[in-house]
């Protein structure tokens, strides 16, 4: 026997199996990258999507864009990087969801010099650590935006620091991505749901579904009225033209004594700070659209100070607030306790709810503490009458117990003394809503929504953008007001939480320990194998 060729011919037969063992690799690669399969073994399904959301996303009418700008590799806070985790197994779920419409996900990175593909190019997106859905016909909605550079200076006593960390979980928070906020061994609120799925469904029908011609929030203007293109720290309103940008309602102005009617495209209308009084023409035209259209109002009204002015209160709008429930004071809230006052800012403080079970525009803040910053503020308070069967109507935020409703205020001394016959006792409402109900095939549905501020500094860019209270009550307002009929039952995912609270020491006994059981196998290894040797 030729020992020489069988060695040959096996040495042969090894490379051969390694050909075929290597072929057999790649070709099952390819075929699996071909086949687009998927398969969730969780329990509960918690990797697919529900059967509501399915349901749902096949009524979009065009492809949806998710574009992330959050880059994958960061030196961001620990929970952004749980929120990435989270996030990118929900959109892998979207992307690969069998609907009619395409929804593709893009990682955009807004700082490479490649700059973004073509498709993307149309919405303009140049600034890192957004999540933004859009659509070619619908427009963009933001859902996520983290300021990394708005970290504060421990070192700059004329603003309160925040860490980094403190700074992202209000981001994500804020947008709404979780809910049961709980508090940790460590004293941090982490979250305890995820309501991705339900955010990112509701964005995208809003954006590429059927289409409402009934987007746009106009701000009323020749009254003195403050404006969302004024920047100013203090007085603009720039925060709530953002603010409703980012949900992608469009943002205009009207002087309502120059149109016929509100245009067919208004769909919120807001008064923000008036200083003259609206006139006749003026008040029909808003009770037209709240009436005959079903529109929603925003009003925020400061105290009168011109003696001028009480001839007509509320600055002639008093008639439309009585139509719908809502008695809007001519007086001043004044408040002898400093407690309720800010320290470094002098803000007035707010945040007493009544209610045990408060309206969701404020519920947020009962449960969890939460107070609105304002300057001087006027009663606006919801009665009851015979003829307002139809009109839900609702108190949502008051003054301290320690405060009084001064009538006259102007001509009052400092420190005022109480009038019994004349003054409020505290605590005096301060925001107070009404919406119109209507049944529609044995439903009642909102046709008419009015919201009414006593003091437009609480939404004035001085408090919106600095107080998270102030953030969460204009965001809530937005939402509540632009609510759909038809809401989303979508059900939210537990969270897995895993703790491990140990000493130095500890981790240091129990690294020792885990260690020892491979370096024994080691060891038997080599000394196996020294044994085979020599045997």
């Amino acid at each position: 026997m030729d020992f020489t060729l069988a060695k040959r011919n096996k040495k042969l037969d090894r490379w051969i199996l390694v050909v075929l063992i290597c072929t057999l690799c790649l070709s099952l690669n390819y075929f699996t990258a071909k086949i687009d399969w998927q398969f969730d073994l969780s329990k509960e399904s918690k990797y697919s999507l529900s059967q509501e959301s399915l349901a749902l996303l096949n009524k979009l009418e065009e492809p949806v864009e998710i574009i992330v700008t959050i880059r994958e590799k960061n030196d961001l806070p620990k929970i952004t990087h749980k929120f990435l985790h989270d996030l990118r197994l929900l959109l892998i779920a979207l992307e690969n969801a069998p609907t009619k419409e395409q929804i593709r996900v893009t990682m955009l990175d807004v700082d490479s010099p490649k700059g973004p593909p073509s498709f993307l190019t149309e919405f303009k997106i140049n600034e890192p650590n957004l999540i933004v859905v859009a659509s070619q016909n619908g427009g963009k909605k933001n859902l996520f935006r983290y300021n990394a550079e708005g970290k504060t200076n421990p070192y700059d006593n004329s603003t309160p620091f925040r860490s980094e960390d403190s700074i992202a979980r209000q981001a994500i928070w804020e947008s709404e991505f979780y809910e049961g906020w709980k508090e940790s061994y460590n004293g941090v609120l982490e979250p305890t749901k995820f309501r991705g799925e339900e955010t990112l469904v509701r964005a995208m029908l809003e954006i590429a579904g059927k289409k409402n011609i009934q987007n746009t929030a106009y701000f009323t203007t020749g009254h003195g009225e403050k404006s969302p293109f004024d920047f100013d720290e203090d007085n603009g309103f720039s925060g709530v033209r953002r603010m409703m940008e980012d949900r992608n309602i469009k943002v205009s102005s009207i002087d309502l004594s120059l149109v016929e009617k509100i245009p067919s495209d208004a769909n919120i209308l807001i008064i923000a700070g008036p200083k003259g009084t609206f006139q006749e023409q003026e008040v029909s035209h808003i009770r037209s659209f709240l009436n005959n259209r079903g529109g929603k109002v925003i009003l925020a009204i400061d105290p009168v100070e011109e003696l001028s002015l009480l001839d007509r209160p509320a600055f002639g709008l008093r008639t439309i607030l009585k139509e719908w429930g809502i008695r809007c004071h001519d007086m001043l809230i004044h408040d002898p306790g400093n407690q309720n006052f800010d320290f470094f800012t002098g803000a007035y403080i707010l945040r007493t709810y009544l209610k045990d079970s408060p309206h969701k525009i404020i519920s947020q803040h009962s449960e969890m503490g939460l107070s609105i910053q304002s300057n001087r503020c006027r009663p606006i308070e919801t009665f009851f009458a015979n003829d307002l069967n139809n009109f839900k109507t609702e108190e949502l935020l008051f003054s301290s117990k320690s405060s009084i409703g001064l009538s006259g205020w102007t001509q009052r001394k400092s420190p005022p003394i109480k009038n019994p016959l004349l003054d409020l006792d505290g605590n005096i409402p301060v925001i107070a809503i009404s919406e119109k109900k209507v049944t529609r095939e044995s439903k009642y549905l909102a046709d008419g929504k009015i919201a009414v501020l006593g003091s437009s500094a609480i939404l004035s860019n001085k408090y919106l953008t600095k107080n998270t209270g102030n953030q969460l009550l204009g965001k809530n307002l937005i939402y509540w007001l632009n609510e759909r009929s038809e809401m989303l039952e979508i059900p939210p995912r537990e969270v897995e939480t895993f703790t491990i609270s140990m000493q130095e020491d500890e981790f240091d006994r129990f690294l020792y320990t885990i260690t020892i059981i491979p370096g024994v196998v080691a060891l038997a290894g080599i000394f196996v194998g020294w044994l085979r040797k020599e045997l």
